[in-house]
């Protein structure tokens, strides 16, 4: 009998320590080689059990219940609101004295706006004079095609149509247009998976819908990089994707003068030549070279815009053009859109690209 209770104590001893030793275990970093910065957000309200069950969905934590468990061992952390910069390489304990100390991703670093309707190398030329970077920094990261495969397998929204010789910029139109925080000292490679992060979190509503689609995802974000440019202040976007597609069933050039500057490599400020108009390349879609779609992106899209290229209205128009104020007239003939034209043109309200 003394031989079972002792057997049975040494038992428990071992599940004891093995319990304790597992609970430390869980303290310890995902990932201690993992230095890339994440944003955590702690909301008004958020009770302590809510933030450590975000912690673990952001893979930022091993294991919510030794989380829970610490949190009770120590009453005195106090998680403050705000967003945080935390890193997979931080032990529970960092984190907790992270978000204890109320220095948040704000106080740390510098915000940074990527406007909707920019140009890949619009950003690049921002982030190197908001950043210590260098525009080889970029450029060196979309000439690594190890790189860019790794970032294939990664996003799901990004394939190997990135890989496209013809395209100007791997990314162009991948990367989400919105206001950003980041320490002073991030990296080209850091920004660039923020943004393609966040186009992730944006596209996730909608991904069934366009895995079920007619078009690849490449061939969607490329029409809504066009509706982005030609839909002023997100008027009809959804009208004009329409427009587009039915010139694509129809064999006929999409027309649209923002494809001919992005392929001469001009702004909207500048004037187009006659060769420039007609000249045959990846993105000219008004060259009679060039039927459907583009070779990729012209401009970085926002969720308006994505949204109609995903989801475009069923219409049967054939034209479309905009005024001053963004209004978009729609018509079914070259006649009727040369007569719409000429009337905005003679009561001064034509539109002309900023």
């Amino acid at each position: 009998m003394k031989k079972i209770i002792i057997a049975i104590v040494c038992c428990i001893l071992a599940i004891i320590i093995f319990l304790v030793s597992l609970y430390f275990y869980f303290l310890t970093p995902v990932n201690k080689n993992d230095h890339k910065n994440i944003s955590f957000v702690v909301k008004q309200g958020q009770s302590e059990k809510i933030i450590i069950n975000n912690l673990k969905k952001e893979n930022l934590i091993k294991n919510k219940e030794s989380a829970y468990i610490f949190n009770l061992l120590n009453p005195d952390y106090t998680f403050k609101v705000g967003t945080f910069t935390l890193q997979k390489s931080m032990s529970l304990k960092e984190i907790f004295n992270t978000l204890d100390s109320g220095k948040t991703k704000e106080q740390e670093g510098i915000n940074i706006t990527f406007k909707e309707g920019k140009r890949y190398i619009d950003y690049v030329k921002l982030a190197c004079e908001t950043f210590s970077l260098k525009e080889e920094d970029f450029a060196n990261l979309m000439q690594d095609e190890d790189y860019l495969q790794s970032l294939i397998d990664k996003y799901w929204f990004l394939t190997e149509d990135i890989l496209n010789k013809d395209l100007y910029y791997p990314l162009e139109g991948y990367l989400f247009p919105d206001t950003y925080n980041f320490l002073k000292d991030v990296k080209a490679q850091d920004i660039i998976e923020d943004m393609l992060d966040n186009m992730e979190l944006k596209l996730k509503d909608y991904q069934k819908e366009i895995q079920k689609s007619d078009f690849k995802i490449s061939e969607i974000m490329t029409l809504a990089s066009i509706v982005e440019l030609e839909g002023k202040d997100g008027s009809d976007r959804q009208g004009i994707a329409g427009v587009f597609l039915n010139r694509i069933n129809l064999g006929m050039s999409l027309g649209s003068d923002v494809t001919t500057y992005y392929g001469a490599n001009k702004t909207f400020k500048d004037d187009l030549s006659v060769e420039e108009i007609s000249e045959c390349n990846a993105y000219n879609t008004r060259s009679t070279c060039l039927k459907g779609l583009p070779a990729g992106p012209v401009s970085m899209p926002g969720i308006e815009a994505i949204k109609a290229a995903i989801e475009p209205e069923d219409n049967d128009y054939l034209f479309f053009v905009s005024d001053k104020s963004g209004k978009i007239y729609f018509s079914k003939t070259n006649a009727e859109h040369e007569k719409q034209v000429a009337t905005l043109k003679q009561n001064d309200n034509w539109y002309v690209y900023e």
